[in-house]
């Protein structure tokens, strides 16, 4: 109903400082914005004056008047009263209950898109002459920026605890919006707003959709947040920087508030900076439409980067803002034209409101202003707590160094420590870092000088650098050892070739490799390393081991010897070799009844910790002839006394820690520190692990093309496979027959455009899902001709057993409006991982490529045998639902889900040479 009759002849007011221009309308039965009771002018409302509140407008923090001129209008009042001569009087409005409620209605109804996104929109691929354009340009724009954020953080992208922070988050529409499209990976969002009433909206809508324990809707200014420092890892706004008092201190807050590594991405209208315009002009837009701090991209940049943000760039979409505007003119001239306008002076001043936009879209020709999306990182700042072997040459300029800091008022937080084995962390030492500290970083392979329970308590992660060089080394020297300790080829050091010169049975006493039986405590990286280097040269030799936890696989595939006790592994052996870390379980693990078992020709090789022997014990037996001989690259204590018996004896061979003391080594201890921190961090390009999982996927998906060439169940360069990867998906590249497809094929990008209907729609209807498969195999597309469709009638079919989603053909997929349908109908299926499409095909998706592409298999095989069924004529007989329902659930136990059995025989049924 209209608002109260008392006021009734009174206009109006509609401002939004800068977005929309205001407008008034006076209200009627016939109100353009469906005004109800509630927004109803306010008690004691003025206008009786020139200078009257048309809306009392606290724009982050300060209240501020909106005069009754047409903001950005080239006139003033006085203007505008004399273009409505004649036909109304001048309008002196009053203020109104619920000004923001007002603001959505309106621009509801003259968009004609009942939607709360009121942002900006990006129009790429969108038809503007589509009922509620408006609206999905707006989340169309939402999406881009999310998009471009998880394009900044490879690392988050599919994480299931990205935090983010909405700063002006209006009715939190985009939160909303990214809360539901990710919801598994988006954990937390919190919307920082200023306004009552749109925090109401936010809170009732979040409430609506069961999103309150996900979404949290704080009333502050962005400017000045309760939010606890380093909490975000994404920092996102909407069109509301613009309304800052301070732009410096809302980056500021923002920066303080994202997690280091963390990104900030927003998009605004900011000022032009075409060289034409003059700055009396610019300053004098920015005065009338009651802008504070009205910069220009190069002025934000710099503004961000004095905040402390780095890699600051701008995008700029002007165009988009264009259309937008453009599709505003449209919709207000049809309401002239076509509508309902009211009143006389609603038009009039609906006819004000179309000349407003006339003039905002000749401005952004003119470059007056422009939008865009600016995005950064926050840099990751490291302390270098002891000296490098060699100099550390940092090229990643979203790391700092603190000591590049010219003095302490511009050091950072600490977030990154590096040390090497000779700094000593113990539990007071990290405890005394500061908060800040999330990684630490040690130059060394082992980690026994590291508290790891009181690193992991302060959730820091510990990461070794140059792993794999390290790795190499050990492997090669201990290897040599191993060799030459077999052969006995240390105690031939100075022996004399013999006089009578040489023959086939003089010091003959060495064992080759291939006869012997290693024993190897621990299997971590560099056991594992050594064992396959052993394989290559001496597949006969026999490898037994002891650790405390198997790896069956790594076992069977090397051939391996699991012995339970270390006392046994050492009474079988020819030599001992303990690989193992120094923890309190390996103290003293080779004690002295360990080497009690070894056998007299047996020998020890210690690459570990000296700590890990009983040096008494050993040196006892080696005085004693018990074992043969000793290779000791470290020793307890470290250094060995120089008096200690250890060093007279001729049967033990002492060396100096020695196995990583080469250039090669040193260098990659310090090289790879950039490189750990990017990987964390994920800066930049750089991520080897994002290389490591894109090249697995890429060799996942070229073998599932194959074998679907290989079983028959291609068709041609048709069909489609995909797999998300980050923030996008890798595809058939399309033109290529199947069998043919290599890793490097795959697209990110398809040329066809059912595959992007059909994947996108079933992406978003099931975030969970990480592959599709879509296929025209004979059966399953004969099934998808049946009225009765896929019937679940054997064993195999009970990983199908109502999981298969149905769509009606309606075409060749290739329209964006059946994106929806395709979705709805995944969604009517809970949990399902089939859509069979009738009269077109099927589509199966799950969490790998394996898995989808086996699940596909099986689809196949069991339409096939339902076709044998039926021709056969026989009376059907139909398992028992509860028979069916326990056959699903065991059907995707874990040693039993698609693909875990399957894929590495499948794998090696193909070959990329």
């Amino acid at each position: 109903m209209p608002p109260n009759s008392t006021v009734s002849d009174k206009p109006i007011c509609v401002s939004d400082s800068f977005h929309f221009s205001s407008f008034y309308w006076r209200e009627s039965t016939a109100s353009l914005a469906g005004l109800d009771q509630e927004d109803s002018p306010s008690p004691g409302a003025r206008g009786d004056d020139d200078d009257s509140v048309a809306g009392i407008n606290n724009i982050n923090g300060r209240l501020s008047r909106s005069r009754t001129t047409t903001i950005g209008s080239d006139g003033d009042l006085s203007s505008m009263q004399e273009e409505n001569a004649g036909d109304q009087p001048a309008f002196k409005p009053f203020t109104v209950a619920n000004p923001d409620r007002v603001k959505l209605k309106f621009y509801s109804n003259v968009l004609g898109d009942n939607s709360t996104f009121i942002h900006y929109g990006k129009w790429d691929g969108l038809d503007t002459e589509q009922p509620g354009a408006y609206g999905r340009a707006a989340e169309a724009m939402t999406d881009y920026m999310y998009k471009l954020s998880m394009g900044l953080l490879p690392h988050r992208a599919e994480s299931n605890d990205l935090r983010y922070v909405d700063l002006g988050s209006g009715t939190g529409a985009s939160a909303i919006h990214l809360a539901e499209k990710h919801n598994l990976t988006i954990s937390q969002a919190t919307c920082i707003n200023l306004c009552h009433d749109q925090n109401i909206t936010a809170k009732e809508r979040t409430a609506e959709l069961d999103l309150a324990d996900k979404i949290d809707v704080v009333e502050a200014s962005f400017e000045e947040t309760p939010c606890a420092s380093n909490h975000y890892d994404l920092s996102f706004s909407q069109d509301a920087f613009i309304h800052a008092i301070s732009k410096e201190k809302a980056y500021a807050e923002a920066y303080r508030i994202t997690k280091p590594g963390g990104a900030f991405v927003f998009c605004d209208l900011v000022c032009g900076s075409d060289p034409d315009l003059t700055v009396q002009e610019l300053a004098s837009f920015a005065e009338k439409n009651r802008i504070n701090d009205w910069l220009n991209p190069n002025q934000i940049v710099k503004t961000c980067a004095g905040a402390g943000w780095a890699d600051v760039k701008f995008v700029d979409l002007s165009v988009d803002l264009r259309i937008s505007f453009q599709l505003m003119l449209k919709k207000v001239t049809f309401v002239l034209e076509h509508g309902d306008t009211g009143s006389s002076s609603s038009r009039v001043l609906l006819m004000n409101y179309r000349d407003s936009i006339c003039r905002r879209i000749t401005q952004i020709e003119r470059g007056v202003f422009k939008w865009g999306v600016f995005h950064a990182r926050k840099p990751v700042c490291m302390d270098l707590a002891v000296k490098p072997p060699v100099p550390f040459v940092k090229t990643n300029h979203l790391i700092v160094d603190n000591k590049d800091s010219i003095d302490e008022s511009q050091s950072k937080e600490t977030n990154v420590v590096v040390i090497d084995i000779l700094k000593r962390m113990s539990k007071e030492t990290i405890e005394e870092m500061p908060s800040t500290v999330e990684l630490l970083i040690t130059m060394s392979a082992g980690l026994d000088h590291i508290d790891l329970d009181a690193c992991k308590a302060a959730g820091i992660v510990v990461k070794n650098s140059g792993r794999d060089a390290i790795t190499s080394h050990v492997v090669q020297y201990c290897l040599s050892f191993i060799i030459i300790g077999l052969r006995d080829a240390l105690n031939q050091l100075s022996v004399p070739f013999p006089s009578s010169g040489w023959n086939l049975n003089w010091n003959c006493e060495g064992k080759p490799l291939t006869s012997s039986t290693i024993a190897i405590i621990g299997m971590g990286l560099i056991s594992k390393s050594l064992v396959e280097e052993i394989r290559k040269i001496a597949p006969e030799a026999r490898i037994i081991y002891n650790t405390r936890t198997r790896d069956f696989d790594f076992e069977n595939k090397q051939g391996l010897e699991y012995v339970a006790n270390v006392a046994d592994l050492a009474s079988q052996c020819d030599v001992l070799v303990p690989m193992c870390p120094l923890t309190r379980q390996t103290d003293n693990l080779i004690s002295k009844d360990v080497i009690a078992q070894l056998r007299p020709h047996a020998g020890l090789i210690n690459m570990s910790r000296g700590k890990i022997v009983d040096t008494d014990a050993l040196t006892e037996a080696l005085e004693t002839k018990a074992i043969k001989y000793a290779i000791l690259d470290t020793t307890y204590p470290e250094p060995l006394p120089s008096d200690h018996a250890l060093w007279s004896l001729e049967n033990c061979f002492i060396f100096p820690h020695y196995a990583t003391n080469t250039m090669a080594v040193r260098e990659a201890l310090v090289s790879e520190i950039e490189p750990i921190i990017a990987d964390h961090y994920g800066l930049g390009h750089s991520d080897e692990r994002r290389k490591a999982e894109e090249k697995a996927l890429r060799y996942d998906l070229a073998v599932a093309h194959r074998l679907t060439a290989k079983y028959g169940m291609d068709m041609l360069v048709w069909n489609h496979i995909s797999a998300r990867f980050r923030t996008g998906c890798l595809i058939t590249p399309g033109r290529k027959m199947w069998g043919k497809i290599m890793p490097e094929d795959l697209v990110y990008s398809s040329t066809n455009i059912t595959a992007d209907v059909i994947h996108d729609a079933i992406y978003s209807a099931r975030p969970d899902t990480k592959s599709i498969i879509h296929l025209h195999t004979p059966a399953a597309t004969a099934i998808s001709c049946l009225e009765e469709g896929f019937q679940p009638i054997t064993q195999d079919s009970a990983y199908f057993y109502g999981k298969v989603a149905t769509y009606d053909w309606d075409g060749l997929s290739n329209e964006s409006s059946e994106g929806p349908l395709i979705a709805a109908a995944v969604k009517a299926v809970e949990g399902c991982n089939t859509l069979l499409m009738h009269n077109h095909g099927f589509v199966c998706f799950g969490p790998s490529v394996r898995h989808a592409w086996v699940l596909a298999y099986y689809f196949e095989k069991c339409c096939e045998i339902q076709l044998r069924v039926m021709q056969s004529g026989g009376k059907l007989r139909r398992p028992a639902k509860a028979v069916m329902q326990k056959a699903a659930e065991d059907s995707y136990l874990p040693e039993f889900a698609p693909g875990v059995c399957e894929w590495e025989g499948l794998c090696e049924e193909i070959s990329f040479s």
